[in-house]
């Protein structure tokens, strides 16, 4: 049996578009235009599960049902989270996939931002690995308060009831799955390339790439950043990365993904219809 990966949608946050890809050059005042517009994005939240021979992996995780009560009041004044309700979060997708917390192996986050983790704390009781890069645990470990969009919630569990595996440089997860270290837009940002015997190669960029718009070249940066320097050093990674394997590239917070062939690369949308399976 093969590996095989489906997505599952988390939900959408209502967002400016250059909160994320910015400057964005269909969007830069000139002198021939000299009055701007903006794009309020409908943003997914998403995680995948890849189906492996060897145990079950989730990435990512999407955003608490509680996060009325935990995000602060400045980021919820910035981001539409209305459509973000429980239904749609991970436990009950979980649920109408016929899934639960017991069912996973390994839970991976492409790192710890509050609307990548916060369904992590599903997994308190159960056994699956959680498996987190070093630099971004150590990053957050002491964190106590909302900050920098991370919620010491969403992770308290690997504190108080069983510690993260934790990971450093590009390292082989499970056969065909292969962590890549990305960092720049956090600490410890990773991506993963999963090895599908038909689609071919497919590379989640949790948000070392956060829409296609973002991939150029040359790659168009957003304000969310920890260090810029790391971040353009991330997206040429990926590029790299992307152009060695061909890989289908799936970014962070995107429907639609980057083709990457040797010499050229083209958008193509990402399935996230329920029963749709890549293999």
């Amino acid at each position: 049996m093969g590996i095989k990966l489906r997505g599952v949608n988390l939900g959408y946050m209502g967002l400016d578009y250059e909160i994320l890809v910015f400057p964005h050059p269909n969007y830069v005042l000139h002198t021939d235009t000299q009055e701007g517009q903006k794009t309020w994005y409908q943003c997914p939240a998403i995680s995948y599960i890849i189906e492996h021979p060897d145990g079950r992996v989730l990435w990512e995780t999407g955003i608490s049902a509680n996060w009325p009560e935990e995000w602060l009041p400045e980021w919820q004044w910035l981001i539409d989270l209305n459509g973000v309700t429980p239904e749609v979060c991970l436990e009950n997708r979980l649920k109408g996939l016929g899934l639960g917390p017991d069912d996973f192996r390994y839970v991976v986050q492409g790192h710890l931002h509050t609307d990548h983790a916060g369904g992590l704390r599903l997994f308190q009781d159960a056994g699956a690995e959680i498996v987190v890069h070093e630099n971004e645990w150590r990053h957050v470990e002491d964190l106590r308060s909302a900050d920098n969009f991370f919620v010491p919630a969403d992770f308290a569990l690997l504190k108080d009831v069983k510690k993260p595996t934790l990971v450093s440089g590009d390292e082989e997860l499970l056969r065909g799955l292969r962590l890549i270290s990305v960092p720049g837009h956090t600490p410890g940002t990773m991506g993963m390339l999963i090895d599908l015997d038909h689609t071919g190669p497919v590379l989640l960029t949790s948000d070392a790439l956060y829409t296609h718009d973002t991939y150029g070249p040359p790659a168009v940066g957003t304000p969310i950043t920890w260090d810029v320097g790391h971040w353009a050093q991330s997206v040429e990674k990926i590029r790299k990365v992307a152009q060695e394997h061909e890989a289908f590239v799936f970014p962070g917070h995107s429907e639609t993904g980057i083709k990457q062939h040797h010499e050229h690369s083209e958008f193509q949308a990402i399935q996230f219809q329920a029963g749709y399976v890549y293999e």
